[in-house]
């Protein structure tokens, strides 16, 4: 074998081996990238079908946070309307019950001068009673005679009067 068959240049195997090569290139185009590419354009679709539907998700997930709280707002507003409210119509029923507390204690007090005032007159138509019996028996001592009832009467109203002006 010679080196120089070697180092050889043959046209007929250069132009076997180009249309060979432009062969390959065209196998390789039809069934491997081409498949290839599709998958990969497939999956970035899906990818930016996740990140459009990811999107869509922030902004209803957005759109419900801002829902939400202002619910919430809503809510304590109305927390707070509905409490002061009871504060206020319970302050106005203890002033209410305060109010009826006093007149009723007013009553009581009217009640009760009103049954002191009948005690006391009862205590001094009693005291009168008493008296006009004790001073008839004194003055039938003294006197060792018997009055008339209205006499007797007339004098003891009349020791009574002056007995209350002096008091």
């Amino acid at each position: 074998m010679t080196y120089q068959s070697l180092v050889s240049f043959e046209y007929w195997t250069f132009i076997a081996q180009i249309l060979n090569l432009f062969i390959q290139i065209y196998l390789f185009k039809r069934f491997l990238f081409t498949p290839v590419k599709n998958i990969l354009a497939k999956r970035q679709a899906e990818i930016e079908g996740l990140y459009s539907d990811a999107e869509t998700a922030k902004g209803e997930a957005d759109e419900a946070k801002a829902s939400y709280e202002a619910h919430l707002k809503n809510a304590r507003q109305e927390a707070n309307e509905i409490t002061s409210r009871a504060i206020d119509s319970a302050n106005m029923r203890s002033e209410e019950i305060l109010t009826e507390a006093r007149t009723e204690a007013q009553r009581t007090l009217e009640k009760a001068e009103k049954a002191i005032e009948l005690d006391r007159q009862k205590a001094m138509n009693e005291a009168r009673k008493e008296i006009s019996g004790m001073a008839v028996d004194i003055a039938s001592k003294l006197l060792r005679k018997e009055i008339s009832q209205q006499d007797n009467q007339a004098l003891i109203d009349q020791f009574i009067d002056e007995y209350g002006k002096e008091q």
